[in-house]
């Protein structure tokens, strides 16, 4: 069996779950790439298998290659050729329990070999089959005969508490509300969560800073990742795939249902289809990993009067709710919101279909307010509309994240007591504080309680910018800012 690495964290409930159903002939794994289908067939065949045996079938695998694999893997002697001689060696080893891991769909041969070995499996010999895809091998036909039953990508992602133990073993540290945002924005995608847990531990981040982090400085290899997985799918389905990656929102379910039955990065949930979030959540790269253009950065100021501008040149909102949705969502942790809860905020009480309608009107215009200056081919650049609304903070500069950043890493700096860095620090994050938060839109319930946090977390830096001074032995760095921090 391959090596696992020594971050990788046991998975009881999924072990549960496969021993629980071993008398099931065939027990499938199907769920899109890095979703630990390998990673749980193998923690299960070592810690729970009587007798259990692993084999890799390659991409494009044709029925001779299948049955010669399978030989290799359970150690016989000479060489399987047909599949007879296979039905044998696997009843003479029984009880057993075989693992095919199909790293692509085996070629026609190949799916054929696998649905006959289904169909005149020997007695007390088992099938788990990992693959990424349901519709080659018949698995909807198979689990409603009751010959097999599907192990999905809901019940293969990370919960909450597998989230928890994977930060503690990488020693990241965390809060019960981080836990949940970063279920909900990566769909307990394991190679997301794991990928972006294990670069917080190597970058000393939290788990709050985790996904960022990840999406910041591993995003390229992610793109690569992905781009890996659609290298043998059509043309057609590698391009859907691509414009989920840049934030479009496909309108036809059935072009969805058709990226879901293939495995790449869609789900089915009791909403209906939608892509993966951490799909079109990392940076705008094209299908080699590179970065698909420099844009010019957009400049939004939040404090003191909003203002939003692309090289110098304002950015003209069609509507006022149109502006006010923007500010809403570059107010988010991470830029991000789900559709759901923009709707719930913009229009309460209001019928789920009427709301919609709604937003994707505004979504709209918003775009259209910013092709008015790049052009519609570089909007995704800035905003998009997808499963879940947002702004690219690597293309969007905000003051108030600015101000926020700034303060935390003096924060830490001054925590150290590295007390010059921490003055220099403190007081970037005061030159950005230009002005108490949306003074145009003060009367506005989610602008009230973030101006008061922003006001006390001012009042702070002011404080610390005087005492630092004053340590520093410099009394005229020190005297303005005294009076200020007081006043506040």
């Amino acid at each position: 069996m391959p090596r696992l690495g020594p971050s990788i964290v046991p998975r009881p409930k999924l072990e549960e779950w496969l021993g629980r159903l071993r008398g099931v002939p065939v027990r499938f794994l199907v769920a899109p790439p890095g979703f630990g289908k390998t990673v749980g067939v193998i923690g299960y065949l070592r810690h729970s298998a009587g007798n259990g045996r692993y084999c890799a079938i390659p991409p494009q695998a044709n029925a001779e290659t299948l049955w010669g694999q399978v030989g290799r893997a359970l150690g016989s002697v000479t060489a399987i050729s047909s599949h007879e001689e296979l039905v044998s060696a696997l009843a003479e080893r029984a009880p057993l329990e075989l693992a095919l891991d199909c790293e692509r769909v085996p070629d026609a041969g190949g799916v054929g070999a696998i649905l006959r070995l289904i169909e005149e499996l020997p007695d007390e010999v088992a099938l788990l089959i990992a693959c990424r895809t349901r519709v080659p091998l018949q698995v909807a036909r198979l689990v409603s005969q009751g010959t097999a039953s599907l192990c999905d990508a809901e019940r293969l992602a990370f919960d909450a508490a597998e989230i928890r133990n994977i930060a503690e073993a990488c020693e990241v540290t965390y809060t019960h509300a981080d836990v949940l945002r970063m279920l909900d924005a990566t769909d307990g995608w394991p190679q997301v969560v794991s990928g972006a847990l294990r670069k917080a531990a190597e970058d000393n981040c939290t788990l709050a800073q985790a996904f960022e982090n990840w999406r910041l400085r591993h995003g390229h290899l992610f793109n690569e990742f992905v781009g890996d997985a659609l290298s043998g799918v059509s043309e057609h389905e590698a391009d859907l795939v691509l414009k989920l990656m840049s934030g479009s929102h496909l309108d036809d379910h059935r072009e969805l249902q058709r990226l879901e039955e293939q495995g790449l990065f869609v789900i089915h949930t009791r909403d209906g289809y939608r892509p993966l979030r951490a799909l079109s959540r990392t940076r705008l790269y094209d299908r080699y990993g590179r970065r698909s253009g420099s844009v010019a950065p957009m400049h939004v100021r939040l404090f003191g009067w909003f203002a939003a501008e692309i090289d110098r040149r304002p950015i003209e909102w069609i509507r006022k709710r149109d502006r006010q949705i923007f500010k809403y969502v570059a107010l988010q942790p991470g830029g991000t919101i789900s559709r759901d809860e923009l709707s719930r905020a913009f229009w309460p009480g209001t019928e789920r279909h009427l709301a919609t309608h709604s937003l994707r009107t505004a979504c709209s215009n918003i775009r259209k307010a910013i092709a008015q200056i790049v052009g519609y081919s570089e909007v995704d650049a800035y905003f998009r509309a997808g499963d879940e609304i947002s702004v690219d903070l690597s293309s969007v500069v905000i003051d108030v994240n600015r101000f926020i950043s700034h303060a935390d890493d003096a924060d830490e700096q001054y925590a150290r007591r590295e007390l010059r860095a921490a003055y220099t620090r403190y007081r970037n994050a005061a030159r950005v504080y230009r002005g108490d938060l949306l003074i145009g839109d003060a009367h506005e319930p989610w602008v009230g309680a973030l101006d008061a946090a922003l006001r006390e977390r001012r009042a702070v830096v002011l404080k610390r910018i005087a005492e630092i001074a004053a340590s520093l032995d410099d009394p005229a760095a020190a005297s303005p800012r005294t009076g200020r921090a007081s006043a506040c």
